[in-house]
């Protein structure tokens, strides 16, 4: 007979560590506007996502890192990166210097996210977000 221990696997550590965002994919972000409104930039808030970390220790810390992906002719500029070690990524911004006449561009910001435990084990996701800048002339 094997003694009864309630409450605790035996043999089980805690959960791995692991990530989620609060959203799957994003809309594509138009910064479209006339001649005069060019450069034209996002708002803080217009790309906004959330992580959400489980399993590990218990304690997190997050770092969010930002690629481009597609913009060949250089169209597109981070202003501000913007708060990089929240849960809550919703601070970068955008400039289009997009030309009267040119065709659409359209560019990918590939969005990383890492969370790191107390126990220094690491769980990382991407999401990508999609921009087209359009000059209306």
């Amino acid at each position: 007979m094997f003694p009864l221990v309630s409450g605790v696997a035996m043999g089980q550590g805690p959960a791995a560590l692991s990530i989620s965002l609060n959203k799957d994919t994003f809309d594509p972000l138009d910064l479209a506007g006339p001649d005069v409104a060019h450069p034209l930039d996002s708002s803080a808030g217009q790309i906004d996502v959330t992580a959400s970390a489980a399993g590990g220790d218990g304690s997190y810390t997050f770092a969010w890192t930002l690629s481009e992906l597609g913009d060949s002719g250089n169209i597109l500029a981070v202003l501000a990166a913007g708060t990089t070690n929240q849960a809550q990524y919703n601070t970068l911004t955008l400039r289009s210097t997009a030309s009267a006449g040119a065709p659409p561009a359209e560019v990918t910001y590939r969005i990383i996210c890492t969370v790191t435990d107390g126990n220094s084990d690491t769980a990382e996701i991407t999401i990508d977000q999609p921009v087209v800048a359009i000059n209306l002339g």
